[in-house]
């Protein structure tokens, strides 16, 4: 293992709580695809809201195996030679295995999201609109962390 990539579970959690969007790797019959989504996480289980139609949607109830990415702290690193440029970041690389939810426990994993991105879960839920929201949560089952400087 290089020594830039650590398998420490506090730093990978660190990481996906500051990441803003989370890339998933999917793949269908038509082949592999990826997609960038927003994201909670609470201990190792991700937690995301779909469109209960087409092919992410397809994809997570399918119940395989995926793969996810996340970065933070992306800094263009710059010098005088080609091969001194870069970045400087810290991400995440996982896998884990998909599985949707219903009742409370959609409502929970809302909740989770919701207060990643506005500070609060204490926001109404349109009924008809939540009947047409899948929320997949995200079993992770290995993710190591990269910090590049």
């Amino acid at each position: 293992m290089r020594k830039s990539v650590s398998n420490d579970p506090a730093l990978v959690a660190e990481i996906l709580d500051q990441a803003e969007v989370l890339h998933l790797a999917l793949a269908d019959a038509a082949g592999p695809y990826c997609v960038a989504v927003n994201f909670a996480r609470e201990g190792r289980t991700l937690y995301l809201h779909t469109g209960l139609k087409g092919r992410k949607a397809a994809a997570l109830a399918a119940g395989g195996l995926l793969a996810f990415a996340a970065e933070i702290d992306l800094e263009k690193k710059q010098g005088e030679k080609a091969c001194q440029w870069g970045y400087r970041f810290r991400s995440v690389q996982g896998r884990g295995t998909p599985r949707f939810l219903e009742g409370t426990d959609k409502r929970r994993a809302l909740g989770l999201i919701m207060r990643k991105y506005a500070g609060s879960d204490d926001f109404p839920y349109d009924e008809k609109i939540l009947e047409q929201t899948g929320v997949a949560a995200i079993a992770v089952e290995a993710a190591t962390a990269r910090v590049k400087g």
